[in-house]
């Protein structure tokens, strides 16, 4: 199974995932051609407890284990249209919505290690804006 590791760079708190590479094959192989990257990750306006970063240029969404209600520590990919998705990670309850409604997304992986000190810091993200997030591969 692989794993990735996550992490909030400004306050350097992270996680590791583990990766559903018998449910989204296609999805995963896609995000680890991406990977590592670096880039500002924002809170959820509609979709609860969930900070996400914006990927273009994703070779190949698939539609693979997709989901719209996430489970605590879930990771989705969500399409965005053309070669966009949404790199999308719930910390605490939510559901996959935006300004048109519910959307599925790939379900990819779930946080393993580190969501309680983690969730602290993605929370803050809502009233204190934007930090960077690294997502590498481990």
């Amino acid at each position: 199974m692989t794993k990735i590791k996550i992490t909030l760079v400004k306050s350097g708190v992270s996680v590791v995932a583990e990766l559903r590479d018998d449910k989204c094959p296609t999805v995963i192989d896609s995000l680890l051609k991406v990977l590592p990257f670096e880039q500002d990750a924002l809170h959820a306006k509609w979709a609860g407890s969930e900070i996400w970063t914006k990927l273009s240029n994703f070779p190949k969404y698939e539609h693979e284990n997709e989901t719209c209600l996430p489970s605590i520590g879930e990771i989705i990919i969500m399409p965005l249209g053309g070669n966009d998705v949404g790199f999308d990670l719930w910390y605490d309850r939510g559901w996959c919505f935006g300004p048109t409604g519910f959307q599925n997304g790939a379900a990819i992986g779930m946080i393993t290690e580190g969501l309680s000190e983690f969730a602290v810091e993605a929370a803050k993200l809502c009233s204190e804006g934007s930090q960077p997030i690294r997502v590498e591969k481990i």
